[in-house]
């Protein structure tokens, strides 16, 4: 049989993984037999471009355990540095190394892509994608059977996403319970699966939120706001606090893809029936504004304090703010990324965000949002609780004496 031409070398493979050049080097413990059969498991991401892999200089070495104890042993090269993975068995080996060649992938698209931990498969003809997102034991893996041999296999452990909104593809091979649930998983290729191949550069047309119950007696989809699906998206990221402006960028993922869907459903054909139709949702307007420019500004002219030794509040310097108007007009809520995670402001929790334009005390934060809001009588206890939440997340902070400030 006629080697593919993948341009490394006898004992390498080079693999394309999520962008990015990606070398493994098999060392002793893997047999011609053995890494005949990682080739194929592998054969969807093997680099045709021959591209030179730039190493870093930086390397993770495995434990000092003797080969005796783990026998299969490979390097795993990038940008980003060297990893020796090693196996006491070669299913514990295959299934450790996929998840070396998955982290450096990861890491080596941190802030250029927004990635979900998702599969996503791809209509061969028009290249719409849809990403299924959802914890361990939704179904991911089993619904990318069921839905491969209809729509292309694009990836069933990362999703990312370029600033166009396309897909970068990652087909590895599939991670599968062959044996008891606590062995190592089996990585199987797509091919040996019969799934379907995806086209090239397909683009990200549906967000699906798996919600899998056994009492779903039929399919139900749930649209679902953008405040709604940053929240239940955010904890299904990777390095989502690296990219820029993260909350926009997921807001206009959100918008191309016509919002998130929750679908709960009971086996992977019911997701089957309902996707095709799903998949064809148009893009939405752009109703959200970024607020990130908004932070804290100086104040004009010469503060006046209200109490001499009152305790002053201002924003907190965050990763993204975006402001999205709810339903009927009744005011705006805030999505905001800040070191500690994502948040959602809701209530009372924008206004005192838009009243910390210029850094002030309690007192100055209920005359600035009284005109707006209204506040009932004995408000201040519960006005300082809401500023201490917001200070527990991380959006507020004290201001200091340095900070300028504008209490009249």
């Amino acid at each position: 049989m006629e080697e593919p031409a993948n341009v490394a070398g006898p004992r390498e493979l080079k693999l394309r993984v999520l962008g990015s050049v990606v070398s493994v080097v098999l060392h002793e413990g893997v047999s011609p037999d053995l890494h005949a059969e990682l080739r194929q498991a592998w054969s969807r991401c093997l680099d045709q471009c021959g591209e030179p892999v730039p190493l870093a200089g930086n390397s993770f070495l495995a434990d000092s355990a003797s080969h005796e104890e783990r026998p299969f042993r490979a390097t795993v090269s990038s940008v980003i540095g060297t990893a020796e993975v090693t196996g006491g068995t070669f299913r514990e080996f295959a299934s450790e190394l996929t998840s070396a060649i998955t982290l450096a992938g990861i890491t080596a698209g941190r802030g250029n892509l927004v990635m979900l931990h998702a599969a996503a498969l791809a209509d061969e003809k028009t290249g719409r994608a849809v990403a299924l997102v959802g914890r361990s034991g939704m179904g991911k893996t089993t619904a990318t059977r069921r839905l491969g041999a209809a729509l292309g296999y694009v990836t069933d452990e990362t999703v990312a996403v370029d600033g166009s909104g396309t897909l970068v593809p990652y087909a590895k091979p599939l991670s599968l319970i062959v044996e008891e649930p606590t062995a190592p998983k089996h990585q199987i290729s797509p091919d040996d699966l019969g799934l379907l191949v995806a086209p090239a550069s397909p683009t990200l047309a549906l967000v699906v939120l798996l919600d899998r119950r056994p009492d779903a007696a039929v399919p139900t989809v749930t649209p679902l706001s953008h405040a709604e699906a940053i929240i239940e998206l955010a904890p299904h990221t990777s390095s989502l606090g690296q990219v820029s402006q993260p909350v926009s960028r997921l807001c206009g993922i959100l918008d191309a893809t016509g919002g998130a869907v929750r679908v709960s459903y009971r086996e992977a054909g019911d997701l089957a029936a309902v996707l095709p139709t799903i998949l064809e949702r148009p893009a939405i307007s752009k109703t959200w504004t970024s607020v990130l420019a908004e932070g804290t500004q100086p104040a004009e002219g010469h503060p006046r304090l209200h109490a001499g030794r009152s305790m002053l509040y201002k924003r907190a310097e965050l990763l993204d703010a975006v402001e999205i108007p709810l339903p009927g007009g009744q005011g705006t809520e805030l999505i905001v990324m800040t070191g500690q995670g994502v948040v959602r402001l809701t209530g009372i929790g924008p206004s005192i965000w838009h009243a910390l334009a210029t850094p002030c005390d309690l007192s100055g934060i209920a005359e600035r949002i009284a005109p707006h809001i209204g506040l009932p009588a004995g408000y201040e206890s519960r006005l300082l609780r809401s500023v201490e939440e917001l200070q527990l997340h991380g959006i507020l902070a004290h201001a200091s004496s340095l900070d300028p400030v504008d209490l009249a």
